[in-house]
């Protein structure tokens, strides 16, 4: 190549350099882009180079005429054509220094880092973003130079070898596209990612010159990136262990995802679920529309600018069990449409104790009501029955006025056993819970009731040996167990199977507010079963609210399962019945595990009418109650102290009165009631012996359980027989050292034949 050419590529070169610099750039963004500016390039090179090459022609031309002049050994014209050589070549020169300058302003100008070496590996040029990032300057050799950066693979553990840098790669030949690194100019920095390029520069002749590198720096762009996977992972990672279960669905319905806890919840796997439309696979079919207008509705919310949707539906199992969801829908923009994302729950718990939140609350309603009516009824019925009997012995010897009086007692006895009913179902009965032998009391019962049943109803016991003792009224138990029996002898007119069984079961928290149980922990079951015409869905609803019956008038009263229902939640269990129309019914009673041990049972049997001479303190109200009640006391032989309320008790109390028995009502108007005039009286006096009376505790009793001494109690209303019992019950009454008396055997018996004479078969 003469001179003339060499000139011209050296001319050329930089401008190429700067064009493959510049095409690396947008490059790095769009490899496509770079085969497109790496032509223009081309292209633009050679017309430059056409230009510089007219431009520089004739001074050229006579710089080579004068080389080849001397090299030949002439001598230079001392004319003209002398001058004219040194003026070009010193034209060239500056000529060539301004297009330098020009390349290194442009190349210094680029914001990414841009190097060019020769082939050698010295640094040729190298821009500002080059020298900040690298910490080197022009003359440096990357292949030997002692450096303070240090290059590492993207992993960002693996230091990278000198030979396998961009730049010594492009040495060798090779041309590097996209390689990602981090250089680091302290051991201690992160560092920064870059993206490199770098291509080999040779001569026309093909010989390799140099290389160039263009790097782009990728840190920001990397950490969105990372960022970005971070934050979906971590949406995956909550889909995956939320408690709720995850659908997401495109604005037709068509499910796009489907976590594990909707399979868990509905019983389709996600391979079954994904592509078909929710509202088919988990929708009862009735359903289906109003699901449909639901979501066209949240749709159209969302457009407008809303944010989301929370209903409650009915849903369907897989195996076609129904059960209650909630589901919260949000949405989100996707091309044209939305993509829709649910997150499902189970609420069928969460509705059922709402249900029996709401059956206890209007329980609760209906029992204030009923609770303040019976207390004054009892109380009116308490001087009816008492005085009854009087009249009754007056006019024994006169028929038709005996019948009377009978007439008027079965009509008292008929009150207090409404009243009794009512006081039960509103959870306000007084009970004396105690622990007690759930499988011996049935084994009472069952032999009480073949007796009473009829040959057409078996009655079998299937109890477990290891049942638990139940903290539970004895009586009121005995009472309830013979009222379901009752009641499914009736659901039997054609003779059945009737099963009392036990059980023990361990509730947690989410099963004892599923049951109506007050509390979760041990607890002892009571099923009875039976094999009737069952109990239809209407009327399941329905069976524990007072006075409903399927009886016909005047065959019940309908309070039987109320008394029940109401007994059981008192003692702080539950109940509940599950029945279909033509297989039966089941009762299942949840009592409270006791923590100690039951008494042995054995028969009590009928004392004598008899009184005393001991001397009682009688706390009443109610003057007419009072009244009857002294003039009883005094006809039994005992010596009365009257006082009409606590105060009143008090000041007796503090004058010194001697007296053997304090029976007092329960429930009095004042700053006292009945238990706690009994309590200050027995801090100063341990021996005191207590009975009590009420209609209507209304919370006053102490709950159960609680240490110290017993509670007998007289319920109103009460006859005179009941009132000796009662007294000598208690005042001949063993108790220890602390005052407390000492336990004494219970039979259930009495009780069950008591409330099978108050509520005969035919009239439950």
């Amino acid at each position: 190549m003469n001179l003339s050419g060499r000139l011209a590529l050296g001319t050329m070169l930089p401008v190429v350099v700067t064009l493959l610099a510049v095409a690396f750039i947008h490059g790095v963004a769009s490899p496509g882009l770079l085969l497109a500016a790496g032509a223009v390039g081309a292209v633009l090179a050679l017309v430059m180079a056409a230009m510089i090459g007219r431009s520089l022609s004739a001074p050229l031309a006579e710089v080579a005429w004068a080389v080849e002049r001397l090299s030949r050994g002439e001598t230079m014209p001392s004319s003209g054509n002398q001058e004219t050589g040194k003026g070009a070549l010193a034209e060239l020169s500056a000529r060539l220094g301004t297009r330098q300058s020009l390349l290194e302003k442009t190349v210094e100008s680029i914001r990414d880092p841009v190097v060019v070496v020769d082939h050698c590996g010295a640094i040729v040029i190298i821009n500002a973003a080059a020298r900040r990032l690298l910490g080197v300057e022009p003359g440096f050799n990357i292949l030997a130079g002692a450096r303070a950066f240090r290059c590492q693979y993207a992993g960002g553990e693996t230091a990278m070898p000198i030979s396998e840098l961009p730049l010594a790669r492009a040495l060798r030949g090779e041309q590097v596209d996209d390689l990602e690194l981090i250089v680091k100019l302290r051991p201690d920095e992160q560092g920064v990612r870059l993206l490199a390029n770098a291509r080999p520069l040779r001569d026309d002749a093909g010989k390799l010159r140099g290389a160039v590198t263009v790097l782009h720096d990728i840190t920001a762009r990397r950490r969105a990136h990372e960022a970005l996977v971070a934050s979906e992972q971590m949406a995956q990672a909550i889909v995956k262990t939320a408690l709720d279960a995850f659908v997401q669905t495109d604005q037709d319905g068509i499910i796009l995802d489907w976590s594990s806890q909707a399979e868990a919840l509905t019983g389709w796997t996600r391979s079954d679920a994904v592509g078909r439309k929710v509202v088919e696979l988990v929708f009862p079919e009735q359903l289906r529309d109003a699901h449909r207008q639901r979501i066209a509705r949240f749709l159209q919310e969302i457009a407008a600018g809303g944010m989301g949707m929370r209903y409650e539906s009915e849903a369907l199992h897989r195996d076609g069990h129904r059960f209650f969801v909630e589901v919260s829908l949000s949405a989100l923009r996707r091309g044209d449409g939305y993509v829709i994302n649910a997150f499902v729950r189970d609420v069928t718990q969460r509705r059922a104790a709402q249900e029996q939140l709401i059956q206890a609350q209007k329980m609760e309603a209906v029992g204030q009501l009923t609770g303040g009516i019976a207390h004054d009824f009892n109380n009116m019925l308490t001087v009816i029955t008492g005085t009854i009997e009087i009249l009754s012995d007056g006019v024994k010897d006169t028929p038709h006025l005996a019948s009377i009086a009978k007439l008027i007692s079965d009509a008292a006895d008929r009150g207090a056993q409404l009243t009794a009913s009512l006081l039960a179902f509103a959870r306000k009965q007084p009970l004396q819970p105690a622990e007690t032998d759930v499988n011996a009391l049935i084994g009472d019962v069952v032999r009480l009731l073949s007796q009473t049943l009829g040959s057409r109803i078996e009655i079998r016991a299937e109890l477990a040996r290891d049942a638990w003792l139940a903290f539970v009224d004895r009586s009121q138990l005995s009472a309830a167990l013979v009222n379901l029996a009752i009641n499914a002898r009736d659901a039997m007119p054609d003779g059945g199977t009737l099963i009392f069984a036990t059980r023990n079961i361990q509730l947690g928290i989410p099963d004892a507010v599923a049951r109506g149980v007050e509390r979760a922990g041990d607890h002892l079951v009571i099923e009875v079963t039976d094999t009737g015409m069952g109990i239809s869905p209407t009327h399941l609803e329905k069976i524990f609210d007072p006075f409903f019956s399927t009886k016909q008038v005047g065959q019940g009263s309908g309070l039987g399962l109320s008394m029940v229902f109401g007994f059981v939640k008192q003692t702080g269990g539950g109940i509940e019945a599950l029945s279909a129309e033509g297989q039966g019914a089941t009762f299942r009673i949840y009592l409270p595990k006791a923590e100690g041990t039951a008494l042995v049972p054995v028969e009590e049997t009928d004392q004598p009418l008899r009184g005393g001479d001991e001397t009682v303190l009688c706390v009443e109200d109610d003057d007419k109650i009072r009244e009857y009640v002294t003039g009883q006391l005094e006809g039994l032989g005992y010596k009365v102290l009257v006082a009409a309320n606590a105060d009143a008790a008090l000041e007796i109390a503090n004058r010194g009165a001697a007296f053997d028995l304090l029976f007092t009502d329960i429930v009095m108007p004042g700053r006292m009631n009945g238990r706690q005039l009994a309590d200050t009286l027995m801090a100063g006096r341990p021996a005191l012996r207590v009975l009590f009376t009420s209609g209507y505790s209304d919370g006053a009793l102490p709950a159960p359980g609680r240490p110290g001494h017993g509670l007998p109690l007289l319920t109103k209303p009460y006859r005179r027989a009941e009132l000796a019992r009662m007294l000598r019950r208690c005042l001949d009454l063993q108790v220890d050292f602390q005052g407390d008396p000492v336990p004494q055997p219970y039979s259930v018996q009495p009780d069950l034949e008591r409330f099978l004479r108050e509520n005969p078969p035919g009239k439950t």
